[in-house]
């Protein structure tokens, strides 16, 4: 019996004969070398609702200088009470539904939504205007570097700083401009004290010079050759710079910026699931956002349009790895984008936002179900294994099939065992066994067998007798409600003379 390991995340190669590897709902973790297996698979968060929805988007989340929580929930402002209530402040632009920016200069926080308009809440008093000054003309993103308040100026090249520590009255003579390619300034983000202006096509960095007519100058020799194809896809953590890029080569590459250089994460895998996604529709509208949860940094890329969300382990070097699938399951077990849209960490926790119902969630990790609309649904954890090509030889020793048939005798899961809960009807929990014998395009009809009940943690999952093939590739799905870490399988096989 030869085990059958995990070494990383989703990896399904543009054609499936190379790869065919869905990880959806389970992220890979490192282990040591003395552990029994390279990599163990742990279920994300499940969603714990904290604030009832309303059918529109949240649209942002933000937790102010002085550690209040502020959400816009479709056209509405509130302020988040350290127990989860929420005061209406005011309003914005109405019939929007696209992701708002937020930032603050420890006095007063500056919110824009794409509009020529904008708005600031004072954090003292939560008083909500807006403003007025006719020297702003909106913007998608605002940051803050050195007490200043920054912002792009949408369809220009140009961006936008406040005077130190204010942001009224405006002077008409603080902006800069991108200069080292003529291209229009899509976005910016603060990041290392430094400011990203992100073109459409190139960026580039610049940063405090003291300048006393304005502040802000270009860091000599600081071109990035890429820039931005979906202006709120940029997430940051650390030292990190996440965004969906394009350049005068191509476009649909994720890019981390790490100091001033600028690497492509994104593998040949979800290279082509994201083509896919842009042949069929569009990938502008992506939306990004960064958390960290037990000791992982988390880029999370949600596709609107192409109804998917992918995830990057920004603590995994190789990108290759580092890769899983998010999903929502509905009422008809469909797979869906995951429901967050933003997120914070407000009052100790990491909250999302629900991109359709208004909801707030808390990102639990001790969770194993979505609370959507107040009823908990199960979350879909797949995980397809690797293409197996070998078995054991007439000498009961491993050998390569090269071509000729495996049979297969069993399949045992090294699974989490005895820590789900028992299903409404008493049972305990059942794991889904497929297998497909033309590389990964069809699978055979589910086998189930049991996770064990409660405190049975010797539990192993075993299906017997499957068949014969040239080719295999397995794939296991659960639902279980509680701890179920997957190491990978244990398979016994054995390859035939012909």
């Amino acid at each position: 019996m030869a085990r059958l390991p995990l070494i990383g995340g989703a990896y399904s190669a543009r054609s499936i004969i190379a790869n065919a590897q869905r990880a959806i709902n389970l992220y890979p973790e490192p282990n040591r070398q003395d552990a029994g297996a390279p990599m163990t698979h742990y279920q994300r968060s499940g969603l714990r609702q904290l604030v009832a929805g309303i059918s529109a988007p949240v649209r942002g989340l933000f937790r102010a200088s002085n550690g209040n929580g502020y959400a816009v929930i479709g056209s509405n402002v509130y302020s988040i009470s350290s127990s989860w209530g929420l005061t209406l402040l005011g309003t914005i632009t109405p019939s929007r539904t696209n992701p708002v920016s937020m930032v603050d200069n420890g006095f007063e926080i500056l919110l824009v939504d794409g509009s020529p308009q904008g708005w600031t809440i004072t954090l003292s008093t939560n008083a909500f205007a807006q403003v007025t000054d006719t020297v702003f003309g909106g913007a998608d993103r605002v940051d803050y570097l050195d007490s200043f308040l920054l912002w792009n100026q949408p369809g220009t090249r140009n961006f936008g700083s406040s005077l130190s520590n204010q942001f009224a009255p405006l002077d008409p003579l603080y902006f800069g401009t991108k200069t080292a390619w003529p291209d229009l300034l899509a976005s910016l983000v603060v990041n290392r004290y430094e400011i990203v202006l992100f073109g459409t096509v190139k960026s580039e960095v610049w940063y405090n010079i003291g300048n006393p007519q304005f502040p802000f100058g270009r860091m000599p020799g600081s071109v990035i050759e890429h820039g931005l194809l979906a202006k709120y896809s940029i997430g940051t953590s650390d030292l990190s710079v996440f965004w969906l890029a394009q350049d005068l080569q191509g476009q649909a590459l994720v890019f981390r910026l790490r100091g001033y250089e600028a690497k492509v994460i994104s593998n040949y895998a979800l290279a082509n699931a994201i083509a896919k996604m842009a042949a069929s529709g569009t990938i502008s509208d992506a939306i990004g956002y960064c958390y960290q949860q037990n000791g992982h940094v988390f880029y999370v890329l949600t596709f609107p349009t192409g109804d998917q969300t992918w995830v990057f382990d920004d603590s995994i070097s190789d990108p290759d790895l580092a890769w899983h699938q998010r999903a929502w399951t509905d009422s008809s077990n469909g797979l869906h984008r995951d429901r967050t849209n933003c997120c914070a960490n407000i009052n100790g926790l990491n909250v999302v936002g629900d991109w359709e119902n208004g909801a707030i969630y808390h990102l639990d990790p001790d969770r194993y179900t979505d609370e959507v609309s107040g009823v908990l649904g199960p979350i879909s954890f797949i995980r397809t294994f690797p293409h197996i090509l070998a078995g054991r030889g007439p000498d009961a020793q491993p050998m390569l099939a090269d071509g000729k048939q495996v049979k297969f005798e069993s399949f045992i899961a090294d699974i989490e065992s005895g820590l789900g809960a028992l299903n409404s009807d008493g049972t305990p929990a059942k794991l889904t066994l497929r297998y497909s014998d033309d590389r990964g395009r069809t699978f055979s009809g589910d086998v189930l067998q049991t996770s064990g009940s409660p405190g049975e943690y010797l539990t192993q999952p075993k299906w017997s007798g499957l068949g014969v093939a040239r080719d295999r590739v397995f794939e296991l799905e659960h639902s279980i409600n509680g701890p179920a870490a997957l190491n990978g399988a244990w398979v016994e096989a054995t390859v035939l003379g012909q």
